[in-house]
């Protein structure tokens, strides 16, 4: 079954009327309408004077996420969008840029996108300028982007952070706080953008795979209007790669959001569109507790207070349980079992409060009891190890990948799960 949805500011005309239409207020101050929630306008007058290449792929990326999160995915697991957005310059995303989002986006969602952009009315409003840097960091509000940004203290660089959040409270107020953590520590005064935009209500879907390609685009349009010829995505590589724990979980049923092979893709589509900003992330070839020995070596133990706060699940759901909390990692999803395996890799004591730890019986029975999968999956891991096989199957490598480092990455992350207690 085909989606058809075209999102176009709240005072324009639709061009495709059998397709369902998603209204985005053109500013921030305006209220937000039925259909598209936050503090992000369709002129983007958050972010400033941005580039017209830069704001359309802003408004592309928006509308892919918007459509993602309102879209159930079916028991085939595969859907088809037929998307219509409002730009000011068509005609990139009607050729070759437009091919190359498409292909994107079936790389991190697995389902099949028509994209067709048509002209926008566009507003007389002006926007101030950006003040220059020389780099956008993102501050997801996990652990990683934490260490990332403890390992550029004091570097000399003129940095901007940039965050991006939907409905979720708890990763708000990690953002928040991994802000405040920074504030006083960053060699110029802190700069961090956070952004707002998701669909109104409650979302249909619960996964978000094309919210990378969104906060991609809002870090590489706030990078475009402030000069910086970069984006750094600190991710640890084994998290990157995201190989597979579990047989047959390859391909697009394993989440790619930070792999090589989306920030190849993320790069040609900026060179495509002549956006000149790259995108990488420095820390492909570090397991999660390298990444964090590294940010605790420049950063010392005030590293491991702001460290609790951070969320890295990827399920939580401590609201469900009776006497949990919604704010906590669960501790036992993968990417808990990463994050606490991230611990064992030197002497720094683990300072979270897992969900797991928090509830009392029988709720953490409950909670045990449902993430069986997860506990399974990561025995199997650390039973059967990963070889390239395994890593190929999430999807292809750029030509310019060390295979050989990557394997040898990927057992080291093997390493920091198998010494995770499981229940």
């Amino acid at each position: 079954m085909t989606t058809a949805l075209e999102v176009l500011p709240h005072d324009a005309q639709q061009h495709e009327p059998s397709a369902t239409a998603l209204r985005w207020a053109r500013t921030a101050a305006q209220s937000p309408t039925p259909e598209v929630a936050g503090a992000l306008g369709w002129d983007l007058d958050l972010i400033g004077a941005v580039p017209v290449e830069a704001s359309d792929l802003v408004r592309i990326a928006a509308a892919a996420y918007l459509a993602d999160r309102r879209t159930p995915r079916p028991t085939t697991f595969v859907r088809t969008f037929e998307l219509t957005v409002h730009t000011v310059n068509p005609e990139p995303w009607n050729s070759a840029p437009g091919e190359l989002t498409e292909e994107l986006l079936h790389w991190l969602t697995g389902d099949v996108w028509h994209l067709r952009a048509v002209p926008a009315t566009v507003t007389a409003r002006t926007h101030a300028p950006l003040a220059p840097a020389d780099d956008v960091m993102l501050l997801s509000g996990g652990l990683d982007s934490l260490c990332g940004a403890a390992d550029h203290l004091q570097d000399g660089t003129e940095r901007i952070y940039l965050s991006h959040y939907d409905g979720s409270t708890a990763v708000r107020c990690a953002q928040n706080m991994a802000s405040s953590w920074l504030q006083g520590r960053v060699s110029y005064p802190l700069r961090h953008h956070s952004i707002k935009i998701r669909p109104n209500g409650t979302p249909a879907e619960s996964t978000s795979r094309s919210r990378s390609l969104l906060f991609a685009a809002l870090a590489a349009a706030t990078a475009a209007t402030a000069s910086s010829p970069q984006v750094t995505v600190p991710e640890n590589g084994f998290t990157s790669i995201n190989p597979p724990l579990a047989t047959a979980r390859g391909g697009a049923l394993t989440t790619r959001s930070t792999h090589p092979g989306t920030f190849s893709r993320l790069n040609a589509l900026l060179a495509a569109t002549a956006i000149p900003v790259t995108i990488g992330n420095p820390y492909l070839h570090c397991t999660k507790g390298e990444l964090l020995e590294r940010a605790h070596n420049r950063a010392g133990d005030a590293l491991l207070a702001a460290a609790a706060a951070t969320i890295s699940c990827g399920k939580l759901d401590g609201g469900r349980y009776k006497g949990g909390n919604a704010n906590l990692n669960c501790g036992l999803c993968v990417a808990c079992f990463v994050r606490r395996g991230s611990f064992t890799a030197g002497p720094r004591h683990d300072p979270t409060v897992y969900l797991v730890d928090h509830l009392a019986r029988p709720s953490r029975e409950l909670l045990i009891k449902r993430r069986r999968r997860d506990v399974l999956d990561v025995q199997q891991a650390y039973l059967n190890g990963i070889d390239e096989i395994d890593i190929l199957a999430v999807g292809n490598l750029p030509p310019e990948a060390d295979i050989d480092a990557i394997v040898d990455l990927c057992q080291r992350g093997i390493q920091e799960l198998s010494r995770v207690p499981l229940p």
